[in-house]
């Protein structure tokens, strides 16, 4: 009886986790003036490590990130090669030698798209689920 109980505990602990792991994908976002939908990887490194400040015919990049969380960590590996400490390092040390402004951190996806729908030029990252027709979904392009 007690290894029943102890197999049926470890199936939905791993269905737990992989709920958790499907609900974190992150999609790409931005303000519905910023005409790129499909956007290159190297073009997304190049924002969110501030050395594209500035969209073609749409003024300046603004990025907005999700502080932590598996979505903040799968985008941050995957998109830019870094992990939060990596990437929060990298900005402050941007910032302490005057060569760009850390990007705003948001606690919510909510939040986030929320900004980003109401800032031109804005970037962000969301969970796929939190993305809707107030922003733009960026497609990463081939």
């Amino acid at each position: 009886m007690k290894s029943n109980s102890l197999r049926l505990l470890v199936a939905l602990a791993g269905f737990a986790l992989a709920a958790t792991a499907a609900s974190a994908a992150p999609v790409l976002i931005g303000n519905k003036n910023v005409a790129a939908e499909k956007i290159d990887g190297a073009t997304v490194k190049a924002v969110f490590l501030g050395k594209k400040v500035a969209w073609d015919g749409a003024g300046r990049v603004v990025l907005a990130v999700l502080k932590t969380g598996p979505v903040a960590d799968e985008f941050l590996q995957g998109s830019v090669a870094m992990n939060a400490s990596a990437f929060n390092n990298h900005w402050r040390r941007l910032a302490m030698t005057g060569g760009g402004t850390a990007p705003k951190a948001f606690d919510s996806a909510e939040d986030l798209r929320k900004f980003v729908a109401e800032t031109p030029g804005a970037i962000g990252f969301v969970d796929a689920a939190a993305a809707d027709t107030s922003v733009a979904t960026l497609t990463p392009a081939s």
